[in-house]
């Protein structure tokens, strides 16, 4: 049986514990699949790695000289093992009492780039010693260069010469001028310390030694050193986005294996344009960050790790076209990569009312109609016994008679048990499904104070369907994936569908303005601009979300913990999550135009009061503009039977238990 011996003869290994040598010729990669933004600028690779297979030929004389210069210079005379080199840099580390210079050889340094660990002990660098040798017997020296060249790691999550040269200056490595080959060479070095793009001036001076060596070894004149060393450090990187969106590079990966296969997808060479929006993103990192902050500042500074991390989640989508803007699935994405905007489930509170209002409104309610404030309990029948529920009000008062309207803006609880329990939870679940709500919805009245755990995406796509006038455009993230030559391999624009009245949902959208401009969602109001939203406090405060929309964006911010805890007893998603949105939207947002919800021709406008939704004059105080739909009479409350007394509630699903009430 062979073995892999050391320098010495002495027997190391046995080969099939040790990397097949003789499929090294084949490292070649492929081309690394490329992501785009909404406007076409390079965002970054799909895996974290960037590799770019070039053959020896096609890398320039001049940086195949600068690496040898400032790695090995007497690469070509010796073999695995350079004794000479050794000990002249063990001379210079002893007289500067430091490590100024290192020994080992470019084989070595594969070797320990393909096969091996980094930890410093005598086994490992036996085993390197053993490998580089046995490497040196197998291949030719351009072959074990161009292996290295392909391998080494420039910093940046770049690997080999070709993505180097993309990656700082976005051309192709046969492109690179002496200055940009030298600045390339004194890169692997130490990568973190020498890149261009994080300090420019020891870049330079690390180019200097570069080119100096060049000199030294014959490769470079002394004028043409000189020459080059003048040149500025200039730098054009080509991902200047690059890792501000990793949760939705794993969303698009994701969908792209199962459609083209992993392989294709990584090494494909494929250009991905997605619909991912560059500042977008950037404000919705900010936010989220900033908003953790928060959060952690507010709990008396207490630093947060691990498990016991808040976390946060935030999602944007263009509200006309379903496309997604902006995609945030954690506080840290080195810390946990799961997305919280996509994979999670939980309740959503009182941000689910909305639905419960627009079936309403199907069903001929308006938001003038007068629901009663008062103490109500159901008998809950859960298969083994009958128990009873009373849902009660964030602030365990009562109002009376309060309009539809008024109810939603405060999210008062009982009115909205009241509303589900008259048009029945069915009408609801089929708007929810129509909606784009996927999660299974638990067939009971709580169901309306958001009980059944739902993602943020979907949720988010839901009120996408009120800021687009009933049009339900299903979220998308890719645009359009090219293969090689040009080849479309894919495109994606879903088909939008009208699921829901445009007048309802205007209607709707009315009411959830007065949220921001009198309820629970004020901190959006400083946007200066129409803005529709509504909140969510689970409870306990376990779980805060904001969702809102102007007529371009729809967004949605979820904050909580993974282990499921409250944030803070006294703590509301209108004093956490409502800032984060805001301050998200006012980012994006800028100075852009101002947008208004413009009603569509079928609805109506009429001054009545806000609290008794009866018509009134512009002197009533508490007069507001309220919408109607023409041709739809409105029904009075006794139509729809709202129940005033006990009455028995749907059986709950399977494990449900009685309900506490959400807050607002």
């Amino acid at each position: 049986m062979s073995l892999v011996t050391t320098a010495w003869g002495a027997p190391l290994a046995q080969v099939e514990d040790l990397p097949h040598l003789l499929q090294l010729p084949i490292f070649q990669p492929g081309e690394p699949s490329l992501l785009y933004d909404d406007e076409g600028r390079v965002l970054g690779p799909i895996v974290p790695e960037y590799r770019a297979f070039v053959p020896l030929s096609r890398i320039p004389l001049k940086l195949r000289q600068a690496i040898i210069a400032a790695e090995d210079a007497r690469f070509y005379e010796h073999g695995a093992v350079d004794l000479r080199g050794m000990a002249r840099a063990t001379i210079k580390n002893l007289m500067a009492a430091s490590v100024k210079e290192g020994g080992s050889t470019i084989t070595q340094q594969l070797t320990k780039t393909l096969f091996l660990s980094h930890e410093r002990t005598l086994g490992r660098k036996l085993k390197e010693l053993g490998i580089a040798r046995e490497i040196e017997q197998s291949y030719t020296k351009d072959q074990i260069l161009e292996m290295y060249l392909n391998s080494i790691y420039f910093g940046h999550g770049t690997y080999g010469v070709e993505a180097a040269a993309r990656t700082y200056f976005s051309k192709s490595v046969t492109d690179l001028t002496l200055p940009e080959a030298a600045l390339l060479a004194g890169l692997p070095r130490a990568p973190g310390r020498y890149s261009p793009l994080i300090d420019a001036k020891r870049a330079k001076a690390r180019r200097k030694y570069v080119l100096d060596r060049m000199v030294a070894t014959g490769a470079l004149k002394q004028a043409q050193a000189r020459r080059a060393n003048l040149t500025p450090i200039s730098v054009n990187p080509m991902f200047r986005s690059k890792g501000i969106a990793p949760w939705f590079v794993d969303y698009v990966r994701q969908q792209l294996d199962v459609r083209l296969g992993p392989i294709l997808v990584r090494q494909g060479g494929l250009k991905i344009y997605t619909t991912l929006n560059a500042g977008m993103q950037r404000a919705a990192v900010k936010a989220i960050s900033r908003g953790i902050a928060a959060i952690v500042k507010r709990k008396d500074g207490q630093k947060a790790s691990g498990s016991a991390a808040p976390e946060g989640a935030l999602i944007a989508l263009d509200a006309r076209t379903g496309e997604i803007k902006a995609l945030v699935g954690g506080s840290d994405y080195g810390r946990s990569q799961f997305n919280r905007a996509v994979q999670a489930r939980r309740q959503p509170g009182s941000a689910f009312k909305p639905l419960v209002y627009a079936a309403a409104f199907e069903r001929g309610l308006t938001p003038r109609t007068i629901l009663d404030d008062a103490p109500i309990s159901f008998e809950i029948d859960t298969g083994r016994r009958s128990e009873t529920w009373a849902p009660e009000n964030v602030d365990r008062k009562y109002r009376g008679p309060v309009t539809l309207r008024r109810a939603l803006e405060e999210s008062i609880n009982v009115p909205t048990v009241r509303l589900i329990a008259a048009i029945g939870v069915d009408p609801v679940i089929d708007l929810a499904h129509r909606l784009g709500i996927t999660s299974e919805l638990r067939r009971e009245y709580a169901m309306g104070l958001g009980v059944s755990e739902v993602g943020l995406l979907e949720l988010t796509s839901a009120y996408q369907v009120f800021a687009n006038r009933g049009t339900l455009s299903p979220p998308f993230a890719i645009r359009r994936v090219v293969g090689p030559g040009d080849v479309v391999l894919e495109e994606q624009f879903p088909q939008p569908q009208q699921v829901l009245r445009e007048e309802i949902a205007f209607v709707l959208t009315s009411v959830l303005e007065g949220v921001v401009e009198r309820g629970t969602g004020k901190a959006a109001k400083h946007l200066g601009r129409p803005v529709a939203a509504k909140t969510g406090t689970t409870q306990a405060a376990e779980d805060l979300w904001f969702l809102g929309y102007t007529p371009s964006i729809v967004a949605g911010v979820w904050l909580g913990y993974d282990q499921r805890r409250s944030i803070g007893s006294h703590e509301t998603a209108g004093k956490i999550a409502a800032p984060i949105w805001a301050d998200f939207m006012k980012q994006s947002l800028g100075d852009s135009p101002i947008e208004a919800f413009l009603p569509p021709d079928g609805v109506y406008q009429a001054l009545v009061n806000r609290r008794t939704g009866q018509p009134t004059s512009s002197t009533d105080p508490e007069a507001v503009e309220e919408y109607f739909i023409r041709g739809q009479e409105e029904l009075s409350p006794s139509a729809l039977a709202l129940p005033t007394t006990n009455a028995s509630s749907p059986r709950p699903s399977d494990n449900a238990v009685l309900p506490s009430p959400p807050s607002r």
